[in-house]
């Protein structure tokens, strides 16, 4: 019976005796926790290695950023750059395409010349004319081309912001060759 009643005490004390021995060990850890949060805590980063499509998600992700940047940054409207996804006949897998103003509407003018060639229209007999007519595209469009690299050159050069998303996408385009290569 003594045994008894000295295990029910033990029960009804114990709580009361383990709740002033937790306070006392959080009063010593607060008084602890100042000096370890002092000490530095060396910081770890893991870089996993990226899938080919995460890569290719990336650049075209960083393509995006330096379009973007060349058209706010260029001055020639002609030059603004836009990309779209393309699906071309006898394929079912969209191709993404990004070309310049100016060589958009040359592309178009070319379509135009070449359905009227068809139709037989003011360009002569049906089908006499070509989809894509490299002599005119290699004159108005090749000094345009010339001159938008220029534009792009100097804006590397003179826009820092613009170099870093240069040099982001060329350490992309980088790492996708070499990953393909292997």
């Amino acid at each position: 019976m003594k045994k008894l009643i000295t295990t029910i005490t033990l029960l009804f004390l114990s709580p009361l005796i383990f709740s002033q021995q937790q306070e006392s060990t959080s009063d010593s850890e607060s008084t602890t926790e100042p000096q370890t949060a002092r000490s530095t805590i060396e910081e770890i980063s893991v870089t996993g290695e990226r899938t080919t499509y995460s890569l290719r998600l990336e650049i075209e992700s960083a393509e995006t950023e330096v379009y973007s940047l060349f058209n706010d940054l260029n001055s020639n409207d002609e030059f603004d750059v836009t990309c779209e996804e393309v699906v071309y006949t006898g394929s079912h897998l969209p191709v993404r395409t990004c070309m310049a103003a100016y060589l958009r509407r040359e592309e178009a003018r070319q379509t135009q010349n070449y359905i009227e060639s068809l139709s037989g229209g003011s360009l002569g007999a049906p089908g006499s004319g070509a989809l894509l007519d490299r002599a005119s595209i290699r004159g108005e469009a090749l000094e345009k081309t010339k001159a938008m690299e220029q534009e792009m050159i100097r804006l590397a050069i003179e826009v820092p912001e613009f170099t870093a998303a240069l040099k982001k996408l060329s350490e992309l385009v980088g790492a996708l060759e070499a990953r393909t290569k292997n």
